[in-house]
């Protein structure tokens, strides 16, 4: 096993499943950065494949392992991580040192929070997002955490918390890992902060963007939020449903509804 570098106080979570993804990786140009190392949890179910050259640095570890799906995947990141923070992230996340530096910062003049969230720049998805920081157990309305904006306290999490391996992409939910994740987080009593300050590029579409009148994406939000919100999730998806026939997304409100209840039971 290797001895952890004790200089390193951020590792980036790099989430990716076989040639395709690590290639994707590498492409990438990740900037050295000091204090920074990328942990690339790299997925093969397939079987074993070299390491690309590009990825052969001193600021980057990867950690192979044979299962499938995203949520094992991070899993298996948070059990491999070793620095005091750590920051979820993807194979096709773009970031620069101030990007990096910046997350460091601000969890210094956060002390007590365990989990901070962050902003993502995107050329294809028009997320928009709160322009002042508030607690995570008070969001406003209509916010959510992309699982890339999220970043956290080793410690904190490694105690407590991990990611629901019935959600998100290869899982029988495809989507909402992400929001379990932080309430989980939240009932356990840690302690999370939104930070109106942007520390990454992605391009692609977002699961929710690319799916948002899928039934599988609508079934998933049913499980969601019966996980989320035991006592109040029909009227919620009463709420919902009313503006899926005001936003006329592609998707009948008998199916709608009936694909949120299909994950509203099943979960």
């Amino acid at each position: 096993m290797e001895t952890p570098n004790q200089d390193i106080r951020l590792q980036v979570l790099i989430c990716t499943l076989g040639g395709e993804g690590i290639r994707r990786v590498a492409a990438a140009c990740h900037p050295q950065v000091c204090q920074v190392e990328y942990l690339v949890s790299w997925q093969l179910p397939e079987g074993d494949l070299p390491v690309p050259e590009a990825l052969q640095r001193p600021d980057f570890r990867i950690v192979k392992n044979y299962t499938r799906g995203l949520s094992r995947n991070r899993n298996a990141a948070i059990e491999a991580a070793s620095a005091p923070l750590c920051l979820i992230s993807d194979d096709d996340v773009i970031y620069n040192a101030d990007n990096l530096q910046g997350i460091i910062r601000h969890f210094d003049e956060n002390p007590e929070e365990d989990i901070l969230t962050f902003r993502y720049a995107s050329a294809s998805e028009a997320k928009t997002y709160p322009d002042r920081p508030f607690p995570l157990d008070s969001p406003p309305k209509g916010y959510y955490a992309s699982s890339i904006e999220i970043a956290f306290r080793r410690d904190s999490i490694a105690r407590k918390i991990r990611f629901n391996e019935n959600f998100g992409i290869g899982a029988r939910f495809i989507a909402g890992e992400e929001d379990i994740f932080i309430y989980d987080a939240l009932r356990a009593g840690l302690s999370g902060r939104y930070i109106p300050f942007d520390i990454a590029r992605h391009d692609d579409l977002s699961t929710s963007a690319r799916l948002y009148a899928d039934p599988a994406l609508i079934t998933a939000k049913g499980a969601v939020f019966t996980h989320i919100h035991p006592a109040s999730w029909p009227l919620r998806m009463l709420v919902h449903a009313l503006r899926n026939i005001k936003n006329n997304n592609g998707i009948s409100t008998f199916r709608y509804l009936k694909s949120w209840l299909n994950g509203a039971f099943s979960n």
